[in-house]
């Protein structure tokens, strides 16, 4: 089925994901602006239109609904709490609002519980702030704070409307939440914990604030930089879209400008991601627009989910190669006018919904896969609460499906344990030729065992393909900036440590060694590493 089947419908089921709190929707005429200026993301002018409401009308619990939401919206969960509590145990709430209204409190109360004692910080723009808690996470706040500050630059120029100048580059601060464990963002989401798990979602863009689960939270962490910014991209296309746009092109823009802050536009899809595509396409198996429809968080499976985000991407990325981002500008403003999606994309691209389905269909069976991997590598583990495992000490040769491949490399790791190095670099270079394609978990024991043996070369050709391969493996990353960096090939090492941090930021050694190379350069990032590696290693 194409996207066509799903138009309109989709258009306010984004509102699940970025939009304002679904509690409260007031019938009275006058609340109706409020109302839709929150679900916009335009707080500050919700903010603006309550208070002269507020003058005649300030015992009205519609109106204290609305007040506890800014109030929620705001960050200011506690006071949000009070006043809905108000508002509530007014029996002049009308019957339409009141289960609403509850479940804004529910959910006021939790998120004052689950981000009491957080630290804040502003970013050195001011254009975000940060709340966190003090501790490791700290060493994520320079990294994000460079990040997102690119990105608000960038999508500032991508999605500029002359006509709303600030709706693309807002001058408020936004926040940020970062959550130390799953169990946290559930708490302060709509989502369960089993949905977070089941789908990977690590992030959410909603109420007026992005919320990030931190990458220690995952025994291999995640890309959370591109993260980041991905839900900064909703954030935007919200209030330039006027919460119109459907769940599918919010998604697709989000994926399509999650690498902006590094200064590319659109970026690629992980090779993995590229096999998903592939093989569901040969298949006939792509999920639906309607499928994705409330939430990608909703899918059965991490696959589905990326199945999903492979789609729209390339679908946006098509969009993209027929009329730039004047044609994405175009279509996003034809959506916040109203317009339905199909009427919204041929208004911005000049052909019909079915040519654009016909011609994006074409364009996948032209994306061939760099290899054929095994069983979907991007599967996020998440770590059990309270858990301090690594993705060092874990052993996921389990996920080697080959029986003789598995037990090459659980005697590998026992006589590297017994210090048996080179009859341990031999039992896993047979796993590496047993298995024939490169495996992420070989090659990063291979690498490690040949760093230990100061052979830096054998260590770039054991990590480079699986590298390339598994780009958000973070140890593989590491272990190969490592060894270019022993090689003295500095430009390869700075890139691999940079990439590893992107992923899993907790390593000093990656840091120092950052910190060592910045200092030699007169890297303007010397004073991030510095940080970071005083901050986890005390240096």
């Amino acid at each position: 089925m194409t996207g066509r089947a799903c138009l309109k419908t989709l258009v306010f089921a984004v509102a699940s994901l970025i939009g304002s709190v679904a509690a409260a929707r007031p019938v009275d005429p006058s609340l109706v602006k409020v109302s839709r200026l929150l679900y916009e993301n335009r707080i500050e002018e919700a903010d603006d239109a309550l208070r002269p409401i507020e003058s005649s009308r300030a015992t009205d619990p519609s109106v204290q609904v609305l007040r506890g939401e800014i109030q929620f919206q705001l960050g200011s969960y506690d006071d949000a709490a009070k006043t809905l509590r108000k508002a509530v145990a007014d029996s002049r709430l009308p019957t339409t609002e009141l289960a609403d209204a509850r479940s804004l409190l529910d959910l006021a109360t939790a998120t004052a519980d689950a981000t009491r004692g957080l630290s804040e910080k502003p970013s050195p723009s001011g254009h975000f702030v940060f709340r966190y808690r003090r501790g490791k996470d700290e060493v994520l706040i320079p990294y994000a704070s460079a990040a997102l500050d690119q990105a608000w630059a960038a999508l500032a120029q991508d999605f500029a409307d002359p006509a709303d100048p600030e709706a693309a580059a807002p001058k408020h601060p936004i926040r940020v939440e970062i959550y130390e464990e799953i169990a946290d963002l559930a708490r302060v989401s709509t989502l369960t914990l089993r949905e977070i798990e089941t789908s990977g979602t690590i992030a959410l863009c909603k109420w007026n604030r992005l919320m990030i689960v931190s990458p220690k939270a995952l025994l291999r962490g995640y890309p959370w930089l591109d993260t980041l910014t991905h839900e900064y991209t909703h954030y935007i296309v919200s209030r330039v879209g006027r919460g119109q746009v459907p769940l599918w092109i919010h998604e697709g823009l989000a994926k399509f400008e999650e690498k902006r802050w590094r200064g590319v536009s659109g970026g690629s899809l992980s090779p993995a991601m590229e096999q998903l595509l592939s093989t569901a396409l040969a298949k006939k198996r792509l999920i639906t627009f309607e499928q994705m429809s409330p939430s990608m968080a909703k899918l059965p499976s991490q696959e589905d989910t990326a199945l999903a985000f492979a789609e729209v991407f390339t679908f946006v990325e098509y969009l993209h190669s027929r009329g730039g981002f004047a044609g994405i500008r175009a279509l996003v403003k034809g959506l916040s006018e109203g317009l339905v999606d199909s009427k919204a994309l041929q208004t911005a691209f000049g052909v019909s919904f079915d040519e654009l389905d016909h011609g994006w269909r074409a364009s996948l069976r032209s994306r061939k896969p760099k290899t054929k991997l095994g069983p979907f590598a991007e599967k996020l583990r998440f770590q059990k609460s309270g858990s301090k495992a690594t993705a060092a000490e874990e052993d996921e040769s389990g996920d080697i499906s080959d029986p003789k491949v598995r037990g090459f490399v659980r005697l590998g790791g026992l006589l590297r344990s017994r210090g048996r190095l080179p009859a341990a670099a031999f039992e896993y270079e047979k796993a590496a030729t047993q298995a024939g394609t490169p495996h992420p978990l070989i090659a990063l024991k291979l690498g490690r065992t040949y760093l230990d043996l100061n052979d830096a070369e054998k260590a770039v050709l054991a990590l480079e393909p699986a590298s390339e391969l598994y780009p958000e493996w973070a140890g593989l990353q590491a272990a190969l900036g490592t060894a270019y960096l022993r090689k003295g090939d500095s430009a390869k090492a700075e890139a691999a440590l940079e990439a590893a941090i992107a992923t899993s930021p907790f390593d000093p050694n990656v840091h120092c060694g950052l910190k060592a190379m910045y200092e030699q350069s007169k890297n303007p990032k010397l004073a991030e590493a510095s940080q970071a590696c005083l901050l986890l290693s005390g240096r």
